[in-house]
């Protein structure tokens, strides 16, 4: 099947062939996930989790050395200082900045200073109102079926979407819950310009990710990735020890700072780089459960706007009728 060609906000503004972003995963956006992404005419992002500049450096330049495509970097500002990351990145050339968690006003001046475009995430309308404001040139508008820390309001996608979507003019990106051709029709259908994907991205080959985290992600079913640490901070990932250990404490009414303290740091990366079930944070977007294999990111791409052909041309039919 030919592959359909697309023209919008978001395409035009990053110069990718498909509105199709790579979402950044903590310590699982690495160099060849980020590139085959890119390779296939999307946003490829790479996440700076919290390496250090010289970690993340190391990524970019291998990036830069699979594709000649553009792609972006991540900074989730509640996790530190990311001035000395994005000062590196603008010095080699990288020209789309995704940032998360925290102000507008901390990087999108410099951002743009330095003839690069500034996307930020938010969780709802009020948010999107606000970075809109500060001069952003697109949103991810990140619904409550996301992977990882999620908005304690519960907003889902299909009310997110035409909220802001109809009231701000910016490219507009949803992120949640889209994992296939099916879900870029819906988030198109909504109001949206593209979609982010990252569980989806997590379950390829190219995903640097262990294998334990690929294999629990393509084994789980519909309630096996919960919202936890509602009243600390909010997050979705698959069922594991350190879930289920959560949702007992609060289950409990244990205090909040206790479920923090039990949380800790470093989770994230047990899981990613060691798979390490007993003490990883394996976070993931609540379509796990449409996701059965593993792909090639070619394949994610080929399979995704088959997908689409097919509901575009199955709607088409159901209209004549």
């Amino acid at each position: 099947m030919a592959r359909p060609k697309f023209d919008t906000k978001v395409t035009r503004l990053f110069g990718i062939q498909y509105p199709i972003v790579q979402g950044a995963m903590a310590w699982a956006s690495e160099a060849e996930l980020v590139a085959a992404v890119a390779n296939e005419g999307g946003l490829g992002v790479l996440g700076a989790s919290i390496m250090t500049v010289d970690e993340f450096e190391q990524q970019v330049v291998r990036t830069k050395q699979l594709t000649d495509r553009p792609f972006g970097v991540n900074f989730p500002l509640v996790l530190g200082d990311y001035s000395k990351h994005l000062e590196m990145v603008l010095g080699h050339g990288v020209r789309i900045v995704v940032v998360s968690a925290g102000s507008p006003k901390l990087m999108t001046g410099r951002i743009h200073e330095a003839g690069a475009l500034c996307a930020h995430v938010v969780p709802n309308l009020k948010l999107a109102e606000s970075v809109a404001r500060a001069g952003v040139d697109a949103i991810v508008l990140e619904s409550y079926e996301a992977g990882g820390h999620v908005s304690p309001e519960g907003i889902t996608a299909i009310t997110n979407i035409p909220n802001v979507s109809r009231k701000l003019d910016l490219p507009l990106i949803a992120a949640g819950g889209v994992t296939d051709g099916r879900g870029l029709v819906a988030a198109l259908a909504l109001g949206a310009d593209a979609v982010q994907m990252g569980t989806r991205f997590l379950a390829t080959v190219e995903n640097n990710a262990h294998a334990v985290y690929k294999k629990m992600l393509i084994e789980a079913g519909e309630s096996d990735v919960p919202v936890f640490s509602t009243l600390y901070h909010p997050s979705r990932a698959l069922k594991s020890p350190v879930v289920n250990t959560i949702l007992s404490m609060e289950a409990k009414l244990q205090p909040s700072e206790d479920v923090r303290t039990f949380i800790g740091r470093g989770r994230a990366r047990k899981a990613a780089h060691y798979g390490l079930i007993e003490e990883g944070m394996f976070y993931s977007g609540s379509g796990a459960g449409n996701i059965d294999e593993i792909l090639t990111v070619k394949e994610v791409f080929t399979r995704i706007l088959d997908e689409y052909g097919e509901v575009m041309g199955r709607l088409g039919a159901l209209t004549s009728a």
